[in-house]
């Protein structure tokens, strides 16, 4: 019994880690994510069809990008020095940029500016407190938060 449990514990682990590693939704393909992100989006930016075809296309891009970089970085080594971590991090950094702007580019004015005000909320609910937990957990403050955002305020 004590077996059976031990494998089931090591299966059900290593579906989470899979699907942690590919940044998506247990059960939802490549495709489905790109489809969802841009659904997202045109549920905030009342977005053109040609919009969304051009932005399907720039997230489509980006997605098989990151996923090269990845395959790339484990085939050289999951647990590479810090320097190689670093770069890597911002390899992918500067790509989540150059797809920004290559979105923000399709937009009109009045869409940009609401593009601008999603990302930053988007960054207030999860980009700043790298390592911190949730509300119920540990919400230790890193050194790059200087508690002038949303999750901040309500710990004052």
């Amino acid at each position: 019994m004590k077996k059976i449990v031990l494998v089931l514990a090591v299966l059900l682990l290593g579906t989470v880690v899979t699907n942690a590693q590919e940044h998506r939704r247990p059960g939802m393909n490549p495709r489905q994510t790109v489809e969802q992100r841009v659904q997202r989006l045109d549920k905030e930016l009342t977005l053109t069809e040609e919009q969304k075809a051009e932005i399907t296309r720039i997230y489509t891009e980006e997605q098989e990008s990151m996923r090269k970089a990845m395959s790339s970085r484990k085939e050289q080594g999951a647990q590479g020095d810090e320097s190689m971590m670093k770069a890597h991090r911002e390899k992918m950094q500067s790509q989540r940029e150059a797809t920004d702007a290559k979105v923000k580019s399709l937009l009109t004015p009045e869409q940009a500016s609401k593009y601008d005000q999603l990302k930053q909320r988007q960054g207030r609910r999860g980009g700043h407190h790298k390592g911190a937990k949730g509300p119920k957990g540990n919400s230790k403050k890193p050194q790059e938060c200087e508690g002038n955002c949303q999750c901040c305020e309500k710990e004052k």
